[in-house]
């Protein structure tokens, strides 16, 4: 989303921007995430309150615009939404703002060179994975943290990881659970197979 976000503002600006996506749709993050696709962003649409900066700390997941159809209140009721209603959300923001997302591109290349005429003293230089060039005098990451983190320990090579774990009750039935972490994801997991399994235990 903080991709989105700072396109927004660039637009807004009247910059020249790119933003790049490696897959055919933006925030394709949310497909996958949370797995039992519950978010914990709050989705307060009723505050009792008109001010909308007010309103706005209780909107844990809108993007800023000047459009007020693209408040995230116009795509669930929920207070805790569906994971799905956010890839809906996401994909409504690019496309409706006519954001400049360059999507199905991969960057494989990214060079640093020096030059004095540059404002900032230099330039990138970035390629994608069909041998296309750009050039740009700032460049910004915006993918997030998903990496899956991994604690190496005797067995471990016996643990399943968040990303891959049954998110189906049934598995678990009578089972007892050893969950590694006390993090959202771990109460997520927890919750989900609470009412089937023999006992759970969450270790940090």
């Amino acid at each position: 989303p903080s991709g989105l976000q700072m396109a927004y503002f660039l637009q807004h600006a009247g910059r020249n921007y790119v933003v790049f996506e490696r897959r055919n749709i933006p925030g394709y993050f949310f497909t996958l995430y949370p797995r039992h696709r519950k978010l914990i962003s709050i989705n307060k649409r009723y505050t009792g309150i008109s001010n909308s900066e007010f309103n706005f700390r209780h909107d844990w997941n809108s993007l800023l615009s000047h459009n007020n159809q693209l408040l995230f209140q116009h795509y669930s009721q929920d207070f805790f939404p569906d994971a799905d209603s956010m890839v809906h959300y996401l994909a409504d923001f690019a496309s409706k703002l006519d954001l400049h997302v360059h999507y199905n591109t991969s960057i494989v290349l990214v060079m640093l060179e020096k030059d004095p005429k540059a404002w900032n003293g230099h330039y990138f230089f970035l390629r994608d994975q069909n041998d296309q060039n750009y050039k740009c005098s700032v460049l910004m990451v915006a993918t997030g943290m998903w990496v899956p983190h991994e604690v190496n320990f005797p067995g471990s090579e016996y643990v399943e990881g968040y990303e891959s774990v049954s998110i189906d009750p049934k598995d678990f039935v009578g089972q007892s659970v050893l969950i590694f972490g006390r993090g959202n994801s771990a109460f997520e997991t927890a919750e989900n197979i609470l009412g089937v399994t023999n006992f759970i235990h969450m270790s940090n």
